[in-house]
């Protein structure tokens, strides 16, 4: 299987205040939120009026527009599923501060639903059925391209970390083939976003161990950059190859492996969308809980939106989530944003621990440095530091502190007249050194390991649908990182831009 992250046992593919100092004067930021409750409203669309282009807000509700489309159009088009669409004029929206936009929940009703079920004799389940089976009837078997903003990071609790941006252009030569193996990306712009915190220990590949992993998962190297991992992701574009857990081969494993419920009647620009719930079946994994939605038109059966959440049934802990959604342009469903993420676990970086152990033979030390200043208490007892070497236990002397840095120690090694070993291969296992009874200066003890729980993030929002491709487009390997894609068709003029979060106040 592609791009495999393994959940063990199962498998699975592998995505308040703002603060406004920092952000970019180019740009007008909104904020849309429910009328009701002021909760904020996770990927809504928000379309430029009498122009093709648009941005889709991110999870908190926040999207940007660039002052030189403000200047050029008069109004944005604001719709989500389960919301009255909106028309907002752009000279009602302030310069200098996040402008909060209200949407009113739509009308949803289940009556009629239930009326129109049982006179064609569909259940929820049959429902799901007619939409996977219409699939190849609803999205494009054309080929065809879109520009999109794409982005990846971590998150902690607050803070956005590592962010890095990119626009790009992404041919597809329809439903009927292969995404992955089919499908060319064009690079037009890249950023490494130095405005948020950059945290390079969370940087590493997963490990599965301890420097980077998921609790009880793996993810196997299987090629194919940030980009391309995200996409697999799309169980609705990939419904005929395998995707993730426990959805696999949508068009044979979704509805076999889950339960339905038909919920509501909700609307999205004026068309009403079966609302239905699904959970995994007990019998298929007893570890795992899956909470899901799937939103699906009640005239064509295109399924507008899946949202796919997985967690450990021990701890309730949330393990991924996909979001992928649909909206109809030229009478075809086309992508309009995907939005992955994962949690895992990493060191605390506030730890206190040994980076690296170096040893001279010929000078008869071991040069230690640690990655916090050490406190003086302890650090020159011999007896805290055993050590091995070729599998023969080595007294320490004396211990050396290092006057010019506070984080690195030398041990003078105690040979009893014996010739030091020369080590020129498998050092890690022929050097063992154990540790105790030293603190560093926040007094965090040696070797105390504690773990950090972040999110990782993969996220594309379609800006435009091209209905022509462009043939002077040069495509980027879609095997490496996308930093190192080359930009071969500038933006230039073009109205694309990069939907930057906000940062947060601290």
């Amino acid at each position: 299987m592609n791009n495999i992250l393994k959940v063990l046992p199962i498998i699975f593919v592998l995505l308040f205040s703002l603060e406004m100092q920092s952000q970019s004067t180019n740009y007008i930021y909104g904020k849309i939120v429910d009328s009701k409750n002021a909760e904020e409203v996770a990927f809504a669309s928000v379309l430029v009026k009498n122009s093709r282009r648009g941005v889709v807000a991110d999870e908190e509700g926040v999207f940007s527009i660039p002052t030189n489309v403000y200047n050029e159009y008069k109004v944005l088009v604001i719709s989500c599923i389960g919301y009255q669409t909106k028309e907002v004029n752009l000279n009602s929206l302030k310069k200098d501060e996040v402008n909060i936009i209200n949407l009113k929940v739509a009308v949803s009703t289940l009556d009629a639903v239930v009326v129109r079920a049982k006179k064609k004799k569909l259940s929820a389940k049959q429902i799901v059925k007619k939409a996977i089976q219409e699939i190849p009837n609803n999205y494009p078997k054309e080929s065809f391209s879109y520009v999109g903003y794409y982005r990846d990071y971590q998150k902690d609790s607050i803070n956005h970390i590592n962010l890095n941006e990119a626009i790009v252009e992404i041919h597809d030569d329809g439903f009927q083939t292969k995404d992955r193996e089919i499908s060319k990306v064009g690079l037009l712009q890249y950023k490494t976003n130095t405005n948020f915190k950059r945290e390079p220990k969370l940087l590493v590949n997963y490990d599965n161990t301890n420097k980077k992993f998921i609790p009880r998962a793996s993810i196997n190297p299987s090629g194919g950059n940030e980009l391309s991992i995200l996409m697999a992701h799309d169980a609705i574009r990939n419904y005929e190859v395998p995707s993730y857990s426990f959805i696999y081969i949508m068009k044979k494993h979704f509805v076999r492996h889950h339960n339905f419920k038909l919920t509501e009647i909700t609307q999205k620009d004026g068309e009403n969308l079966y609302v239905i719930d699904f959970k995994l079946k007990p019998a298929v994994n007893y570890d795992y809980i899956v909470s899901g939605q799937l939103f699906i038109n009640r005239n064509t059966y295109a399924i507008h939106k899946l949202d796919y959440s997985l967690f450990r049934k021990e701890k309730k802990e949330n393990v991924f989530n996909v979001q992928v959604e649909y909206t109809e342009q030229l009478g075809r469903m086309y992508l309009n944003y995907i939005s992955f993420n994962n949690t895992f676990s990493a060191p605390n970086p506030k730890d206190f621990f040994l980076v690296e152990a170096a040893y001279n033979p010929y000078k008869e030390y071991l040069h230690l440095t640690f990655n916090n200043p050490y406190a003086i208490d302890n650090i020159y007892k011999s007896s805290n530091y055993k050590v091995v070497i070729d599998h023969v236990k080595i007294g320490v002397k004396k211990v050396i502190l290092d006057t010019l840095h506070d984080r690195k120690v030398k041990l003078l090694l105690d040979f009893k007249n014996r010739e030091p070993p020369i080590l020129t291969d498998d050092i890690a296992n022929k050097l063992k050194l154990d540790i105790s009874n030293i603190k560093d200066t926040q007094g965090n003890d040696i070797g105390q390991l504690t773990y950090l729980t972040y999110k990782q993030y993969r996220e594309l929002f379609v800006q435009e649908l091209l209905t022509n491709k462009d043939g002077n487009t040069v495509f980027i390997d879609k095997f490496k990182p996308l930093e190192e894609g080359k930009i071969t068709k500038p933006l230039g003029n073009r109205n694309y831009w990069m939907n930057t979060p906000l940062r947060k106040g601290d």
